[in-house]
């Protein structure tokens, strides 16, 4: 490629699993911050690997670029909650809003900005919310909202 399509100014990232600069900070848990800090301190006392380097500086990009946000407790669905839904037929799913760093599916953590997370924010118990999904629209009634507790959240779902 020519030099004049090229903007000298622009960073570049230093790895494939690098990330691009943000726009703004993001928010996370106090538990999900502990958590990618551990994870950091890991991989450092772990010695050199090429995967373990690009996972570090991921990591270090995303621990300069996020914010503590503390939940709210006010009876609402909000960021740090734990939210119980329950469909028609009676199953209940339980999750964990928390910021895009920290997701992890299997715990049943969802971003903040996820379809479910903003169908869910602000929202009550006995609230019924209407859950758009790739297979379908869904309606579910909030059965319980709790501050969540990190690592001490089962995120199992429940009948």
């Amino acid at each position: 490629m020519s030099k004049a399509f090229t903007d000298e100014e622009t960073p570049v990232p230093d790895g494939v699993e690098s990330l691009p600069p943000r726009e703004r900070d993001l928010p996370i848990t106090p538990a999900g911050l502990a958590r990618l800090r551990a994870e950091l301190a890991a991989l450092s006392a772990a010695g050199p690997s090429e995967v373990g380097a690009h996972r570090a500086r991921v990591l270090a990009q995303v621990l300069k670029s996020v914010y503590v946000q503390e939940p709210v407790v006010d009876g609402q669905v909000g960021f740090g909650t734990s939210v119980t839904v329950e469909e028609a037929d009676g199953r209940r799913t339980c999750y964990e809003i928390v910021g895009p760093d920290e997701v992890e599916p299997a715990r049943r953590q969802i971003s903040v900005a996820s379809p479910v997370a903003r169908a869910l924010l602000g929202h009550r118990v006995g609230d019924v919310v209407v859950v758009r999904r790739p297979r379908g629209d869904i309606e579910v009634t909030v059965v319980s909202v709790t501050v969540a507790f990190g690592d001490e959240h089962s995120g199992k779902e429940t009948t």
